[in-house]
């Protein structure tokens, strides 16, 4: 199961059930998180931006390959736009997470085995005992 996540008419997929994608995802968050500790906090408003855009740009070319930033943002470096896209493809993720969970969750309890052995002898034991005494 994998989701379709769509932003600035560029549709990509999001399938964190797929090994190869979640390492990308892993290893593009994990140099996310790393840049975003060197981001300078004060200084010029247009050279914050240019770095806190580039840290996400870096992000989507991780995962999804060089030149996906561009498409995503036709080239601007606008940090509402930057956020909008990390908030949708975030979105994204997470309900290809939940419908994947749900789904594996339906199947385990479908094909799940019943109650072992010990189980039900120890629930017919209580049972059983329960008719004993009101006899």
């Amino acid at each position: 199961m994998s989701q379709k996540w769509e932003y600035n008419g560029v549709t990509l997929e999001i399938d964190l059930q797929d090994a190869d994608f979640a390492e990308k995802y892993e290893k593009a968050f994990k140099k996310l998180g790393e840049e975003e500790k060197i981001i300078p906090r004060t200084g010029e408003l247009s050279n914050v931006i240019r770095k806190y855009c580039k840290m996400f740009f870096n992000l989507f070319d991780n995962i999804y390959g060089e030149g996906t930033s561009e498409k995503l943002f036709n080239g601007k470096i606008n940090s509402n736009m930057v956020d909008e896209a990390y908030a949708t493809f975030i979105d994204a993720a997470n309900r290809d997470v939940k419908e994947s969970n749900a789904k594996r969750n339906a199947f385990t309890s479908k094909y799940a085995p019943s109650a072992n052995r010990e189980q039900r002898r120890y629930s017919q034991g209580k049972h059983s005992r329960k008719r004993n005494k009101r006899t």
